[in-house]
């Protein structure tokens, strides 16, 4: 998150990425490889209705536990989590097939274009769309590598409150609370609550994170089937930002507690506000309709340094402390139709659905007048402030406007075959200005305004073939837009934006009474129009938009109940993500992506005692491999990252229906697991952490 808004500061927010509302209940029936058939005889019927709400145990099943922030998405194919693995509450960022998912989905929507830190407290699990299934409504949201969607806890009509206490290494400790109640007797009114509180210690000297979260939600149901829910959110942090390290062999030796950085400028105060109203009404069993408004609002406060990085000799070098006060709006509204009919002998599933978003950005900086002293890593004294007497200064706002229109079709041809045309256009509306009087960020005086407007269709398609119940295969082709979002180009126009084109064969069987599947992918990727830093400007204040990136490879996906009571998923990708293309750095050109190891394999297995003395204990282990990876871009030779390794392990034990005690721990082996983003971050030691969950 930390290197979007510094991008977004240096450079001017661009066009906005447009969005898509996913209507839950409606995801498996909308994608490819959905299973089975909407209409046939009427055994074929009762054969598919029993089948998805098997699924639908499963996934109340999978659900019970929140997610973990130290193994979310390292159990997925063609997903690779570039950041240390923390005992956080906070959901990491992700790579998919080869390239950093780059924006966050809320229940299928986002808060604007770019990934967000989630406190998980609020999330009851995490879904990944990569392929064809992030091809949603036409779109790749955040480009065809992929997107995570965290899907929020929702009323229900139990009757239920939740308390889980946490104590874990290095000062982690959390609380969280789940409410959860009707509000009448007909239970057509829902209310749930969920907040939590944490402080996080760390490893690293002075990094830490106070945090509290609340998110009260209401959903009424009509006689006549109508649905309304209203749902807000707060949430407030302070922290002491955790740099990394200057991405040079000489950091690979500094003691883990090591920080590069200056902690009396480094302390930050985000919030965020967020309030959704969505209503929904059924015409009759085929066709519905559904309204969404969501309106966000974002804030922060905190300091960085305009030349960060290694002398070459023994310290670690600022350049000019700056501190930043930014803050953003974000306002969506969407109408979406879903209906199913017949023509002929054909089976149409389809939805149409029109989009307004509006996207503003604001950002004010103090640029120190002098530099901070440098840190000399053998012996590092840490400044106890930093003056802003006298300060440079810059600012700048930005716009943009979405207005958008989607639409698929989803058509079985027979019991056997099923075909998916859909696709979106975008008429992305933007402006912005910059004013940089002093030329604290940009090397030379500037004060400009800059406006465009542009339409973009993106297309999605796609074949699957059933042999039997159990046989899937399936291919798809499609292209996505990624706006080039703080990208500011010398001319002052709108920048291209970034357009993906991939291609995907697919296979999946299901075994054991389908209690077991097994599924393998195959991708191309090809990502054009990236943007690269001006070589004519040295600030590094503008782009040029010429690049381009490759990713192609294969994923392997085995998972399911082996046995009574033990359940495993076992995962593999390989894959390789390179510039293919940069006419300006031609050093670049044949360069591995960072963070996309070639290699990631990963097995978990867990038992469940349900009977005898041990009734109530659950015991599970889990190994994470990942190969070398390359720790600059363009390429060092020589200076690569050393392979992670982490083996894990978990306990848990129903005392009553009521009190469960669980003991985590991870990287039993104590790996050193470094990753880079273009800073290296040293991977968390050993942790353990010990959870007890009370449920009224």
């Amino acid at each position: 998150m930390r290197a979007t808004f510094v991008a977004l500061l240096f450079l001017c927010v661009g066009a906005a990425q447009a969005r898509a509302e996913e209507v839950r209940e409606n995801a498996d029936k909308e994608e490819l490889q959905s299973e089975g058939k909407r209409r046939g005889k009427e055994k074929s019927g009762a054969k598919e209705q029993n089948k998805q709400q098997n699924k639908e145990r499963s996934e109340v099943e999978r659900r019970a536990d929140a997610p973990n922030a130290q193994t979310l998405g390292r159990d997925q194919s063609g997903v690779y989590v570039n950041a240390p693995a923390t005992n956080s509450a906070f959901s990491p960022e992700f790579v998919m097939r080869g390239f950093p998912a780059g924006v966050t989905l809320f229940d299928g929507a986002s808060h604007g274009f770019t990934a967000q830190n989630v406190d998980l407290s609020t999330v009851d699990h995490v879904e990944f769309y990569k392929g064809p299934s992030a091809m949603l409504f036409g779109k790749a949201l955040g480009g065809y590598g992929g997107a995570a969607d965290y899907i929020r806890k929702a009323p229900t009509q139990e009757t239920f409150a939740r308390a889980v206490a946490t104590k874990a290494s290095f000062d982690v400790t959390r609380f969280t609370a789940d409410v959860n109640a009707p509000l009448n007797d007909d239970k057509s009114l829902l209310f749930r609550m969920t907040g939590s509180a944490q402080s996080l210690g760390s490893f690293v000297d002075f990094a830490r994170t106070r945090s509290f979260d609340i998110a009260p939600m209401l959903a009424f149901t009509a006689d006549n089937g109508d649905r309304v829910s209203l749902r807000a959110e707060h949430n407030g942090a302070r922290l002491v930002w955790r740099d990394g390290l200057p991405a040079d062999p000489v950091f690979l030796h500094v003691p883990k507690e090591f920080y590069a950085g200056l902690p009396a400028n480094e302390h930050e105060t985000p919030f965020f506000d967020d309030l959704t109203l969505r209503y929904e009404h059924a015409f009759n069993a085929d066709w519905k309709i559904a309204a969404v408004v969501d309106y966000f609002l974002y804030a922060d406060r905190w300091g960085w340094f305009t030349g960060w990085g290694y002398d070459g000799f023994q310290s670690v070098v600022f350049g000019n402390p700056v501190r930043a006060r930014t803050a953003n709006r974000s306002f969506d509204a969407q109408l979406r139709l879903n209906g199913r009919f017949d023509t002929g002998f054909l089976a149409h599933n389809v939805f149409l659905g029109l989009e307004h978003w509006d996207f503003y950005f604001g950002y004010n900086n103090d640029v120190a007048r002098y530099a901070a002293a440098p840190l000399n890593i053998f012996a590092p004294i840490y400044s106890p402030g930093v003056s802003y007497a006298g300060a440079f200064w810059s600012n700048g706002v930005a716009r943009a406007i979405s207005r958008s229109v989607y639409g698929q079709d989803l058509i079985d041809l027979n019991e056997n075959w099923r075909i998916l045309i859909g696709g979106r256009y975008d008429l992305l509306a933007q402006r912005e200005r910059v004013f940089d009087p002093f030329g604290a960020l940009t090397g030379e005086p500037t004060s400009s305004l800059s406006k465009g407007t542009k339409g973009y269709f993106s297309p999605r398609a796609g074949i699957l073939y059933r042999p039997d119940e159990e046989t899937q295969f399936f291919a798809a082709y499609g292209k996505s837009l990624i706006p080039n979002t703080g990208v500011r180009i010398q001319s002052g126009e709108a920048p291209p934006p970034q357009q993906d084109t991939q291609y995907e064969l697919g296979f999946r069987r299901e075994f054991f009474d389908r209690k077991m599947s097994f599924e393998v992918g195959l991708f191309d990727i090809t990502r054009d129009n990236v943007a690269i830093p001006n070589p004519a400007n040295p600030s590094g204040f503008y782009s040029v938009v010429t690049g381009q990136q490759h990713s192609h490879g294969v994923e392997v996906n085995l998972g399911g109940e082996i046995l009574p009571n033990l359940k495993i998923n076992a995962v593999a990708t390989f894959l390789h993500a390179l510039v293919s293309k940069d006419d300006n750095v031609p050093s670049q050109q044949g360069s591995d992506l960072l963070g996309a190891p070639r290699r990631v394999y990963a097995f978990s297995a867990n038992y469940t005692f349900d009977s005898g003395g041990l009734k109530g204990l659950e015991l599970g282990a889990s190994y994470y491999y990942a190969s070398r990876l390359e720790a600059t871009l363009p390429n060092t030779y020589g200076f690569t990252l050393a392979p992670q390794q982490m083996l894990g392990a978990s306990l848990a034990y129903s005392l009553n229906d009521n009190l469960k005690l669980e003991l985590n721990a991870a990287n039993l082996t104590n790996q050193s697991n470094w990753t880079s983003n273009g800073a290296l971050y040293h991977g968390e030691p050993t942790t353990v952490a010990a959870s007890l969950t009370y449920k009224y």
